[in-house]
């Protein structure tokens, strides 16, 4: 059998993933697959696991929750020869979505299985790596509320979390400079999309790509609450672009000021504290994911 290193968040899903750990193991090695199980204890205890196994020369580097698991497994291994695997068990899972990864645990092992290796790019933003999304606004309360009210579960919660700010959040003033581009006025939300979408299914950038060497930078203007609720489904398809107060333009580097801090977050996780000026730039080719 083939050794494969995995770690395990068994906090995500809202606790689900560590029920189905056995599960995991039975499904692994009915594969031809040995799993070394390595448990988080805490946050960022994940990332410290993936700059061990990649310290002593794990070809790959599995991680198994959702996609805040995968950006703290994704900071020790952006830049090195070790790939990513991915055993989406969270409660989003955009960016196993991005990667045609199957959301069913089964066909997610069959992917690692196969054992196919694609090069994709990477966003980084004030120190921190990113796979999928950023999202500052609207986008990263959104993520903050999800995070805190732990009565907000899946897909569903992240639509209730979504409505309760679309009534509740007050537009702030932003500018961004982007290469030749500039933008200033007042927004809702400004976010860098690695992939198509973010918060369990909004479809933020319809043709985004991880492996299309640029970032999509979408911005959403001011709309009054009562309009904004006629926005909200438009945001789940992409549609919302076709709308006047919408923007999206490919970057390689972007900076975006905030007239106030604002929570921010990167693939689900939030910064450490809120930001009014965030730097964006993309990493070409930088990781090795197992897709």
């Amino acid at each position: 059998m083939r050794r494969l290193p995995v770690i395990l968040n068994p906090a995500a899903g809202r606790g689900s993933a560590g029920e189905r750990e056995d599960e995991l193991r039975q499904l692994l090695r009915g594969c031809a697959l040995d799993p070394q199980i390595f448990r988080t204890e805490g946050p960022e205890h994940a990332q410290e696991l993936a700059k061990e196994l990649c310290a002593r020369g794990e070809k790959v580097v599995v991680a198994a929750g959702g996609d805040g698991t995968l950006h703290e497994v994704a900071q020790a291994l952006v830049g090195t020869s070790t790939a990513l695997g991915i055993l989406p068990l969270g409660s989003g899972n955009d960016y196993a979505r991005s990667l045609g990864i199957p959301a069913d645990l089964r066909g997610a092992v069959e992917t690692l299985r196969r054992g196919k290796q694609r090069q994709v790019d990477v966003g980084e933003a004030n120190g921190q790596f990113y796979l999928n999304s950023l999202g500052m606004g609207i986008d990263g309360q959104i993520a903050h509320d999800y995070r805190t009210h732990r009565f907000l579960r899946g897909e569903v919660g992240y639509l209730l979390a979504t409505l309760f700010e679309v009534l509740r959040f007050r537009p702030v003033e932003m500018e961004v400079r982007a290469e030749e581009v500039w933008f200033s006025g007042k927004c809702l939300s400004v976010a860098v999309m690695n992939g198509p979408w973010a918060g369990g299914g909004f479809c933020l950038s319809p043709h985004a790509k991880p492996d299309d060497g640029v970032l999509d930078l979408a911005i959403i203007g001011h709309y009054p609450r009562l309009i904004r609720l006629a926005v909200l489904p438009k945001t789940r398809d992409g549609s919302y672009l076709s709308l006047r107060r919408t923007k999206l333009i490919h970057v390689q580097r972007a900076t975006i000021h905030a007239e106030r801090p604002l929570i921010v977050h990167m693939d689900g996780e939030l910064l450490a504290e809120p930001a009014s000026v965030v730097e964006v730039e993309l990493y070409p080719k930088a990781l090795c994911v197992v897709a």
